[in-house]
C-alpha cells in the first residue's frame, strides 16, 4: 500500500451523513491497518455500525525527533500527529470524529543498577473534545542496535534493515517482529496501544466520573 505524502488514503463511505470519520496521522501500512483492525473490533461498543466507518489517512509531521528518546517525547509525537491530521482533514473536507496518532521510540529503563534501552509504541486518540493515551508493552533493545541509534545517530529503521539484511522492515513486521523472532509484529504492538487509548470511549460507563 504505497502512498505519497500528498495523497490521502480513504476507505469506506464517501459522504458525511451518518458516517464515522476516522483520521489517521500516517500512511504507513502497519499503522493504517492497526487502526482499521482495532476500530472494527470496538465499533459495536462505540455504538456505531461497521459499514459506517470511513478511514482517512494522511502523512503529517510528528513535531518530535525522528527517533524519540523518552516516553514523554513519544507521547508528544503521537498527540501531535492526531491533532495535526484532525486540523488538516477538517480544513479539507469537514468534521472528524476520531483523530489517531501513533508514535514509537526508545526510553531508558533502570534496573539492578543498569540502564536498558527499551522500544515502545504510544497511541493518542482524540474524540468529542477529549483525548487519551495508550501504550504497547515495551521490549529491550539489543545493545549493538541501541548504540547505532544513540551514538551513531542512525534511524532505527536503517539499523533494523542492516541487522536483518532486509529492506523496509518498518512497513512489514517492524522492529518488534525482528526482536521477537516474529512472535509479535509492529502492527500488533500498535493495536495494543490503540486498544488502551480507545478504552475510555468504548468502555464509557466504567470511565464516567
Amino acid at each position: 500500500m504505497e502512498q505519497t505524502s500528498a495523497t490521502p488514503l480513504i476507505t469506506g463511505p464517501n459522504t458525511h451523513d451518518n458516517v464515522v470519520r476516522v483520521a489517521i496521522g500516517s500512511l504507513r501500512p502497519p499503522k493504517v491497518e492497526a487502526v482499521r483492525n482495532v476500530m472494527n473490533k470496538v465499533i459495536d461498543f462505540l455504538g456505531y455500525r461497521p459499514e459506517t466507518i470511513s478511514f482517512i489517512a494522511r502523512e503529517v509531521e510528528s513535531g518530535v525527533s525522528a527517533m524519540p528518546l523518552s516516553v514523554q517525547e513519544i507521547r508528544r509525537g503521537a498527540c501531535n500527529r492526531a491533532m495535526e491530521v484532525r486540523r488538516l482533514i477538517e480544513e479539507e473536507s469537514g468534521p472528524v470524529d476520531f483523530a489517531v496518532g501513533l508514535e514509537g521510540g526508545f526510553f531508558i529503563l533502570s534496573a539492578e543498577d543498569k540502564e536498558h534501552i527499551h522500544l515502545q509504541t504510544w497511541a493518542f486518540v482524540h474524540h468529542d473534545g477529549a483525548g487519551y493515551y495508550g501504550s504497547s508493552m515495551s521490549m529491550p533493545v539489543p545493545p549493538a542496535m541501541a548504540r547505532e541509534v544513540l551514538e551513531n545517530k542512525k534511524e532505527l529503521s536503517e539499523v533494523i534493515d542492516h541487522f536483518t539484511n532486509r529492506q523496509d522492515v518498518r512497513n512489514q513486521d517492524g522492529a518488534f517482529g525482528v526482536l521477537s523472532l516474529g512472535l509479535l509484529s509492529r502492527q500488533q504492538a500498535l493495536e495494543l496501544a490503540l486498544l488502551g487509548a480507545l478504552a475510555p470511549f468504548y468502555h464509557k460507563k466504567l470511565y464516567q466520573p
